[in-house]
């Protein structure tokens, strides 16, 4: 059967068709990408995809959104956009619809995928394991992050805000930071420092300037490449708090792998792969052995919030 996949993000709502075939992985069409903030909401990105797709769009579909799956109204962290859990299948005209958190979508893809999928970044290279717990992380708009648990041949996947815990800076660096940060907002999470609008929070406390959001992804690029030094230091300060904070979610979790995804990642994978992300990760006092025993990965499939949702599905009704 074909079902339309959605990954709803904070900046892009994704669309493909996919083919669903009983004991195969979902196959993926083309992939359709549409900014938020030309659409008042997802039944307008909906109604473009449909018409860049040529005609009728299949009446069942699984969408992974980017704001938590509960209550009547899911409001998103990232964006203006808000959908009527009850509502939404009928202004979509779809008979059958899954809504899931897209980060819990991720670790579904991350627990179908092949094994070539997972490129080892640091810690011991032996893959994702068959039994136990993996950590699912990822910064974009915001930070994902998702639990994935296999048992005796079975998966299951656990929904977090994980993100959303307080930053814990570690040096007089990350502690003005954090300073700057919560005076802004109240609160420094960890999102407003491991993210792609965390990138502009830290260049400008390094004396960057004010930066426009709608330029994040100018400044990423020269940050990456080192075309501008001080952006480039401001990412080289974001991948440490990253590192840190994801062995604390590591930790936290009880898992024993943990899987990074997303654009971003693969566009600082040398950074990821380098000694001094390592070490941060690593670096928890009694833990530290604990810690290098777990396998740390990059996601190389190029959309795995769509394919997540369509493996969802296909647990879910198969």
């Amino acid at each position: 059967m074909r079902i339309v996949a959605g990954d709803i993000g904070g900046t892009h709502a994704r669309f493909a068709l996919a083919e669903l075939r009983q004991g195969e992985p979902p196959i993926l069409g083309a992939m359709r990408k549409y900014r938020t903030r030309e659409h008042r909401g997802i039944a307008s990105a909906w109604a473009q995809f449909a018409r860049d797709s040529g005609g009728d769009l299949p009446r069942v579909a699984a969408l992974g959104i980017a704001a938590p799956v509960d209550g009547e109204v899911l409001r998103f962290v990232n964006s203006s956009w808000e959908i009527g859990r009850d509502t939404l299948a009928g202004e979509l005209g779809l008979d059958r619809l899954l809504l899931l958190n897209d980060f819990g979508a991720v670790a579904h893809a991350v627990g179908a995928l092949p094994p070539r999928a997972l490129a080892p970044l640091c810690g011991p290279a032996t893959g994702l394991p068959s039994e136990g717990i993996t950590t699912v992380i990822g910064p974009g708009t915001g930070l994902g992050v998702s639990i994935l648990i296999r048992r005796d041949g079975q998966v299951a996947v656990v929904e977090t805000e994980s993100a959303h815990i307080a930053f814990a800076p570690q040096s007089e660096e990350e502690a003005a930071l954090e300073r700057a940060v919560r005076a802004r907002y109240g609160r420094c999470s960890v999102e407003r420092i491991v993210s792609g609008p965390g990138l502009l929070e830290i260049l400008g406390q390094l004396g960057g300037g004010p930066a426009d959001p709608l330029q994040a992804g100018e400044i990423w690029d020269v940050a990456v490449t080192g075309k501008d030094p001080v952006a480039a230091r401001a990412l080289d300060l974001l991948v440490g708090c990253f590192a840190a904070a994801a062995g604390d979610i590591s930790l936290a979790q009880g898992s024993m792998s943990v899987v990074i995804t997303g654009g971003l990642a693969a566009r600082m994978q040398d950074r990821l792969r380098a000694p001094a992300f390592h070490a941060r990760f690593v670096d928890k006092g009694r833990y530290r052995a604990r810690m290098e025993r777990i396998a740390v990965m990059l996601c190389t499939e190029p959309e795995p919030g769509l394919f997540g949702a369509a493996v969802a599905f296909q647990r879910a009704f198969s």
